[in-house]
Formats: C-alpha cells, structure tokens, sequence
C-alpha cells in the first residue's frame, strides 16, 4: 500500500511540472477529434442550428429540408387589401393563385466546404454563413391565377363595400363599422400576384388601389338607428297581462334581436325561438286556460250529435313580440300579452252499419285516425258481396307485391305450354321452386328474374287486359299498382275468373297461405284463413290477402306509406269486427 502510494505521489507531481505540455495535448487531441467529426459530418445533411425563412432545418437532410419550405410556402397566405380598408379582403394561399414557389436550388446550394471543415468548431458557426441563400424560385400558372380572380372578383374587379351592423353586446347595441368597396383593375391585380414574391417569416401583402363604392349603411346611421332604439328600450319594457305589468329586462329583450337591412335602412326583428323560452317560463302560465272537449256522435258517415266543449286559451308567443315591437316603434302606448284560442279536443264515438256504407265509412274514418297514407279495398266473394274502399286508386310503389302480377303471368305461360315447371331459373332451381320461393319467402332473385322472364311490358299487358288499370310496370323507376288493382286481381284468382285450369290458381292461392311474412292482415284475422302476399320497402307496408273466414270468403289489401304492421292487423281486426254483426 505504500509503495502505490508513493506511485501516486510521484505522478502528481510530475504532472505538475509539465502540466503545460499536458493542457496543450489535451487541446490538440479535442482539436483533432473536433475537425475529424466536421470532415466526417454528411453534406447532404444541414448543419446545426440552421434556420431558413424562420423554419428550423437543424441537421435535416436536404431532401426534406427542401419539402418542408416547399410544402411551408404553398401554405403561406397573401392578403389583399382595397384602398384603404384595415380589413384584407380575401388572403389567398399561393396554390390558390397558382403561385409556385421551389426551394430546391437554394437548399441544394448550401454547402460546408472542406476548408471551413478544417477550421475547429466551424459546425457550431457555420450555420450564421449557410442561412443567408439566396431566395426561392417564383413561378406563376396564368391560367390558375385567372380562374382564381373570376370566381372571388369577377371580370370587372368589384369589391362590395359592406354596410354598418349592429349586434347586441349585453345591455348596449354595438356598432359594426362599415367597410368601403370599390372597382379596381382586374389587370394589375393579376400582375401583383403573378409577380408576388412571399417570404415565411415576413409580412407580405397586396394593396389595390380601387375607385371607392360607399355603403349603403354609414357608420353613422346606424349610430342614429341604435341611439334611438337603446333609447326607447330603455332599461327594459314593461309588458301587461291580466292588469298587471311586469318589466323585462333590457339584455333579455335585446337578446331576441336580430338586425338586418335592405334599401339603405336598417331594421330589427324578434326572433321567436331565443325569446319563447323567457316569456314561456313568465307569462304562460298567467294566462293558460285548459279547453274542454267536444264529443261527436257518429253514425257510418253522419254526425247524429254534437256537445261542444269550452275554448281555451294560450301564450302566443309570436303576437306578444308584434305587441313590443309596436310598443318600441311609437305605434302603441303600451306593450300587452297575445294570447290565442286553443279548439277544445274532439273525442268520436263512432258506430257503423254492417253494409258497404258502413264498412266504407270505417275503413275512411279509421285511416284517417293513424298516422300514414291508406290505400284500402275490400270485396266480398261471398254473403252479401259487399265492397268498400278508401283511397283505393292511390298510386303507391309495389314493393314486393308487384309478384303477384309476376305470379299471375307465369301461369299464364304455363298453361299456354311456353314454360314448363322443370325450366332452370337459377343453377340450382328451376320454375317450380323459384314460383314458390317468391310467393312464400318474398325471394327477391327469383322475382327479379322471373319478372326479366316475362318482360316488364309483358307483365304490364297482362294486367291491363285484366282490367288492372292502375298498374305500371313500364315508363318509370318503381313499379306502381293500387289497392284496388291489387284486390281485383285477387278477386278475380279467387273466383275463377283468369286463368283456366284450378290446379293453377291453387298454386299461387296455396302459395300465399304459406307465406311467412304474417304480422299484417293475418295477424289480426287469428280465427280465419288467410293467403297474402306483403310487401315492405323503406316507409311502405302493403299487404294483399284472400280471406277465409267464418262468415264467407272476402279480399282485403292495405297499403300504407308510414304506417305500421299493428297498425295493419288492428285494421283488419276491426272490419272483421263489422262484417260480422
């Protein structure tokens, strides 16, 4: 131990005596180290610390230095000023104007040469030498720049001057100062921005000399038109109802305030949506009165009585605003509460004969109940054969049941030997399956390809001949049939009145009694047989039925726009209901 100690020892003081020689390798070593790293530093990279045009490029490569200062200046904005106007009328960016700005020459022209490499901690100074380039390459597209200047000024260079506004700023009405236009040289402007030559980090402008066009609204009208209505307003307006007057603070009423003008005036309205709140929660309740209810009594299509309810009576939000602006404008001495009459609810107690009359006026009165558009057609094929209807000539889109047209003419085809049950439809059905799968399960392919099948035109013959003249399946985008088109072709199925053979018409009827779509007509018809065919496409609901019922055999189709399937089933229900009394 004292043998290294003496070693120690010995070194520190043989550095102290040579300790100059030693700094001085020292230094030289750094220095050495220093130059290698400078030589060795990459030259497409920027050195430390450069900043261009304010953006900061510290050790980026050249490349993306030059991306960035590209992508930098074409989102760089240029102002336009007309005459004197504080305010740049429009600040386009340089691409908007067509204005091409590339930083490449200069980027790629920033070098550290080697004798600057050579001299020791040059990489930390450089920078003050390397950012003093030379300026971007401006280059200008006629054609972009001209399209630019006719969509924001047009041909003839017209800046509209804007009018003086008033907007409301709690308690006080500020004015918007007016803004000069003026017409100025389409011309020149496009040589100022074709030779615009923008810098990042400095502030670039454009200002047009123009031929001055006032505004209609001066500063000082609307100073005089706001001194006059803060005037009147006051600290507030006092409102009357039921002989009692209550004030309504001054930032409550200019709040409700919009202003506008036209024909170098201004004007002011209320607006009834931010001032219903206030006088809602105020005076609503001061003058509400409930209604009574009037009762009608009727029978099939005849009213037999009638006991009329009480009128009542509600806050009229937008005759109460009428009243303070009169009050306001000097035309009235004082501001009332509008109240209007509200109609007493009409409750209808309804009863109906069991005949076509009776059924006809339920049907009407009971579409005309719930919410939707009915078409509604109802024929008795057997009893009393009775019929009735409403809207039954309403056009409505098929949806899914225009397959009962296709259905129809299929057969026709098959009993006139065109087709054959055993025809391929699809690789793996033929006509007899595909017939089924789009009465029973709605198959949409088979529908589509059946109806190709036979052509549009075809089908729409078919129909026609039949009587079904409300249906279209030619000249538009939908198809169309109606409630009556619909019950007649049922009808006549049913009946025996097309097609020849009965083997057929059970197809389709023995077709549509298994059809799974059951929450309309079947629905509300639990103790009978029903055979229907539905269809439903955004709002619409349709459904077309041959019903089997206890007391005879009768075609019901409902179609409905904005209706539901209940809605639907219910219906059915209730003109079960009368045809069975």
């Amino acid at each position: 131990m004292d043998t290294m100690k003496q070693s120690f020892l010995d070194l520190c003081a043989k550095l102290r005596r040579h300790w100059l020689k030693v700094l001085l390798f020292s230094i030289g070593g750094l220095l050495i180290v220093i130059i290698i790293g400078q030589l060795l530093f990459p030259a497409e990279r920027l050195v430390f610390f450069t900043t261009i045009d304010g953006v900061k490029l510290s050790g980026w490569s050249k490349t993306d230095a030059i991306k960035r200062l590209d992508n930098k200046y074409a989102e760089k904005s240029i102002p336009i000023f007309f005459g004197e106007a504080k305010k740049a009328y429009t600040s386009p960016k340089t691409t908007e104007i067509g204005l091409n700005i590339s930083n490449e020459a200069r980027i790629k022209s920033i070098n550290y040469p080697w004798y600057l490499r050579i001299v020791p901690t040059s990489i930390l100074w450089v920078h003050f030498i390397n950012q003093h380039t030379s300026e971007p390459k401006y280059s200008s597209n006629d054609d972009k720049l001209s399209a630019y200047i006719d969509k924001e000024l047009g041909s003839s260079c017209d800046v509209k001057p804007q009018d003086a506004r008033l907007k409301v700023n709690g308690k006080k009405i500020e004015i918007v100062p007016s803004e000069n236009g003026g017409t100025c040289d389409a011309a020149i402007l496009k040589k100022e921005l074709a030779n615009a030559k923008p810098v990042l980090n400095s502030d670039y402008n454009i200002k047009m000399a123009v031929d001055v066009i006032l505004p209609n609204v001066s500063d000082e009208l609307a100073q005089i038109f706001s001194d006059n209505l803060q005037t009147k307003i006051g600290s507030g307006i006092s409102l009357t109802v039921n002989d009692v007057t209550q004030t309504i603070p001054v930032d409550n009423v200019l709040s409700w305030i919009d202003f506008s003008s036209a024909d170098s005036l201004l004007a002011y309205n209320f607006n009834t949506e931010r001032a219903t709140t206030y006088l809602s929660d105020n005076f609503a309740a001061k003058v509400a009165l409930a209604s009574g209810t009037t009762t009608v009594n009727t029978y099939d299509f005849v009213e037999t009585s009638r006991a009329n309810g009480l009128e009542g009576r509600r806050l009229d939000i937008s005759g109460t605003l009428n009243s303070l602006k009169l009050f306001i404008n000097g035309e009235t001495t004082n501001a009332q509460v509008a109240t209007s009459v509200v109609a007493p609810k009409v409750v209808y107690t309804r009863s109906y004969s069991a005949t076509d009359t009776g059924l006809s006026a339920l049907i009407q009165q009971y579409a005309q109940d719930h919410a939707g558009v009915f078409g509604v057609s109802l024929i008795e094929l057997s009893g009393q054969n009775r019929r009735a209807s409403y809207n039954e000539n309403e056009s409505f889109t098929t949806a899914s049941t225009y397959k009962l047209f296709v259905a129809y003419s299929t057969l026709k085809r098959i009993e006139s030997g065109v087709w054959k049950w055993t025809d391929k439809i699809t690789p793996d059905r033929d006509l007899s399956v595909c017939f089924d799968d789009m009465i029973v399960k709605s198959d949409n392919t088979c529908g589509a390809l059946l109806l190709e099948k036979v052509g549009n035109k075809n089908v729409n013959n078919d129909a026609r001949d039949i009587g079904c003249t409300g249906t279209s399946f030619v000249g538009g985008d939908n198809i169309k049939t109606t409630s009556a088109d619909l019950s007649l072709l049922l009808a006549e199925l049913q009946s025996g009145q097309i097609l020849n053979q009965q083997e057929n018409r059970d197809i389709l009827i023995n077709a549509m009694k298994r059809n799974v779509y059951r929450k309309g007509i079947p629905a509300g018809l639990v103790d009978s047989t029903v055979a229907d065919k539905v269809g439903f496409m955004d709002g619409l609901l349709h459904d077309a039925s041959i019903v089997y019922g206890p007391n005879g055999t009768y075609v019901l189709v409902i179609m409905t726009d904005g209706s539901s399937w209940s809605t639907i089933a219910d219906f059915a229900k209730q003109i079960e209901a009368l045809r069975i009394q």
